[in-house]
């Protein structure tokens, strides 16, 4: 089956809607609009790639982030789409933005070797496209023109006038006077970083000469190639899953140790005053989002989407089948609760109340919660290989429909156990204390949550400081601000 994953990327154009309530747009496909389509009407990547940029350059494309005329945001002005099939087991990367004038569109693709690893961090990372080599090189009419015509590119720049910088020319670099002020530091790691440690996680032995440091910005001296090769066989599924969930644990850059992971080791940074400039790191996985996927791209209606609602760090990634015969179950679409209105109907809302809750001691509920989401996974990996050995002998259809119920009866069990695994959560970690029973001795773990000693002996916190005459709140006796 063919599957495709999406990237918010920065451009040096933006585009918007034509819509009513926005008379400056001119242009009808956003990037759900084009994935759709090639969805409906595609069975391959390459057919998705070309039927997306003929309809992205016909209809004019926009991105959902562009912003507004009088403050156009490039920085989310663009997309990138991974795109795979099962047959004949090809990977493509798509970039598209809109083309001249807020009109139209300009894209290229590329496709990736089978044995590569080709991470995307919301920037294009096409670099020097071949354009005489159309087996591995898609691209809009006139790809190189408007470049030429800004001033944004010369054929002069390249090897042969068949060689065109796609990212050097069209990528995004913020000019002077933008909002925050260090929004190219902030570009440069906030792409470059994951992409490296996406190698770094996948394929050790090719990224260890990658400098993580280096960043990833169209004008990048000597910059990031699009893919590094990993030896067949070497990447799991597991391995990409547990991806999804870091935040550079265990480098230099971990996102859980720190003054700023506070005593118990939270990665998720949110927002900050606009008038405070600075930069945390961006991991991988994010407190902010809603849900994310793991596709296997399989031939004959076996191509499974494992899907984990909230932030991957504390989901449990589960098997469904992109050729399934009806929706996923009930929980999965319910608008019995939403975001603002909490439900136990909603299967999200499980997701979310274990990550909301984690992050009051993250270094010691999480890894319970991994624990159990890696128990789900290989239940669910194990499940999926006998359920295609059952349906083996039948056709594909009458398979297809086995393998709804059988994935969707999987789904509701582990969702149950999910919620039980909130109530316990919270009445093992509850009180600050940790509980396993209710024994008078060892039931209760009264020093199970305790302060590390190193920030109990931070002056910063005050605790070693105190004195009845103060300071009381450690160094910054003042709250700053």
């Amino acid at each position: 089956g063919l599957s495709i994953g999406e990237s918010t990327c920065t451009a040096r154009t933006v585009g918007w809607p034509a819509s009513p309530d926005k008379p400056w747009g001119y242009n009808r496909a956003g990037i759900e609009d084009l994935s759709k389509i090639a969805m409906e009407r595609c069975e391959t990547a390459r057919c998705a790639v070309e039927t997306m940029g003929a309809i992205a350059v016909e209809q004019g494309f926009y991105s959902a982030d562009g912003g507004e005329p009088t403050a156009p945001a490039y920085s989310g002005s663009s997309e990138c789409l991974a795109i795979a099939d099962g047959a004949p087991g090809e990977v493509w990367i798509f970039n598209v933005m809109t083309g001249r004038g807020n009109a139209s569109a300009i894209w290229a693709a590329k496709r990736i070797p089978s044995d590569h690893v080709a991470p995307i961090g919301n920037s294009f990372t096409i670099r020097k496209m071949k354009l005489n080599d159309p087996d591995n090189f898609l691209f809009s009419p006139g790809v190189t023109k408007l470049a030429e015509e800004m001033g944004w590119w010369s054929p002069r720049d390249e090897s042969s006038v068949d060689v065109f910088d796609f990212f050097g020319a069209y990528g995004y670099t913020p000019s002077k006077g933008v909002i925050p002020p260090n929004m190219d530091t902030v570009l440069d790691n906030y792409s470059g970083r994951r992409m490296w440690r996406v190698w770094d996680l996948l394929t050790p032995e090719f990224a260890k000469d990658i400098d993580p440091d280096k960043g990833h910005l169209p004008h990048t001296t000597d910059p990031y190639p699009t893919s590094l090769p990993a030896p067949k066989g070497s990447v799991t599924l597991q391995m990409v899953m547990d991806a999804h969930r870091d935040h550079y644990e265990g480098t230099v850059y971990d996102l859980t140790v720190g003054m700023a992971a506070g005593p118990n080791g939270s990665p998720n940074r949110w927002k900050t005053p606009p008038s405070i400039v600075g930069q945390w790191e961006r991991a991988i996985s994010m407190y902010r989002t809603s849900w994310s996927h793991v596709v296997e791209a399989k031939p004959h209606g076996l191509g499974v989407t494992w899907f984990g609602y909230d932030a991957a760090h504390g989901t449990a990634y589960l098997p469904f089948y992109g050729a399934a015969t009806e929706g996923a179950p009930e929980a999965w679409h319910s608008h019995k609760g939403y975001q603002s209105k909490f439900s136990t109907e909603v299967a999200w809302w499980a997701f979310n109340l274990v990550n909301q809750y984690s992050d009051l001691n993250f270094r010691l509920i999480n890894a319970e919660v991994q624990q159990k989401a890696h128990k789900i996974e290989a239940e669910g990996a194990e499940a999926v290989a006998k359920w295609e050995k059952d349906v083996s002998s039948m056709d594909e259809v009458a398979a297809a429909a086995e393998l709804t119920k059988r994935s969707n009866a999987f789904a509701e069990a582990k969702l149950a156990e999910w919620w039980e695994l909130a109530g316990h959560i919270f009445a093992k970690y509850g009180r600050y204390v940790v509980t396993y029973n209710e024994s008078e001795i060892g039931g209760e773990d009264a020093a199970g949550q305790a302060y590390p000693s190193w920030w109990l002996s931070s002056p910063e916190v005050g605790f070693l400081t105190w004195s009845k005459s103060g300071p009381f709140h450690g160094m910054l006796d003042k709250p700053a601000g």
